[in-house]
């Protein structure tokens, strides 16, 4: 209730990060109306601000505005609010407190139908993967540690050892 913004909390800060984040290094560049081209370096991205859509799909996944549906509402001097689902607004979130949660009372008190309380919930039917489980949990390539060079101790050279070397005294 405290919030002056037209969003939750929230949200209005997922905005801010999505438009702190990329928007402000991006081109936009209008096919139709309501249809955008926002470059981002080599990477290009189609907006459509009529279906809510975005080819990195993260507008759609998250109903909120994406970076690149940013850049477009700051070139076209729009409000993100209207781009925003209606779920997110301050009035849907307050609605949701509007009715009173009741506690429940004591276990024994409870009234179970008796078609719930014969059915049988089994486990799922996934089988593991055979062998011997992994210690370690595989590493990106960012995180594996590179492999050491190694040189001959007597030519100085690299991929054999001074026993198979050929430069070496006899």
């Amino acid at each position: 209730m405290e919030t002056s913004t037209e969003l939750g909390e929230k949200y209005n800060k997922f905005l801010r990060e999505n438009l702190i984040a990329k928007s402000k290094q991006m081109t936009v560049r209008p096919v139709t109306e309501q249809l955008y081209t926002v470059f981002e370096g080599v990477r290009r991205n189609i907006v459509c601000l009529e279906k809510g859509t975005c080819s990195c799909e993260k507008f759609q996944m998250d109903e909120l505005p994406c970076p690149h549906a940013w850049a477009v509402l700051k070139n076209q001097q729009l409000k993100p609010g209207q781009y925003c689902s209606f779920y997110y607004k301050k009035d849907k979130l307050l609605r949701i407190y509007e009715f009173p949660v009741n506690p429940m009372p004591n276990e024994s008190l409870w009234v179970i139908l008796t078609e719930v309380l014969e059915d049988v919930v089994l486990p799922p039917k996934g089988r593991r993967n055979g062998g011997r489980p992994r210690k370690e949990r595989l590493k990106p390539a960012s995180e594996k540690e590179s492999k050491r060079a190694f040189s001959c101790s007597v030519c100085g050279q690299g991929g054999h050892n001074r026993k198979t070397c050929r430069n070496r005294p006899k």
